[in-house]
């Protein structure tokens, strides 16, 4: 009985962080030639061709985030 409570515990401790990880993946956009991401609703990419890619994505092909549309307390917090 306690290896059976200990492998329940187990798989929904482990449902529970794979559906965090998926709900907290942000979508981001970057445009052609820019060196920043940003959210849909930022100014500086309306009416812009732009490419849509998760932050993290984002992040390890060098873009940094939009000082505008992207607050620096939330970046800080994704990298924790």
């Amino acid at each position: 009985m306690k290896r059976v409570l200990t492998t329940l515990l187990l798989a929904t401790m482990l449902m529970g962080s794979v559906g965090f990880a998926s709900a907290s993946a942000a979508e981001v956009y970057v445009t052609k030639n820019g060196k920043k991401y940003h959210t849909a609703e930022c100014q500086w990419i309306k009416d812009r061709e732009t490419t849509k890619m998760e932050e993290k994505d984002a992040i390890a092909k060098g873009y940094t985030p939009c000082g505008r549309c992207i607050k620096k307390e939330e970046t800080k917090e994704k990298g924790k």
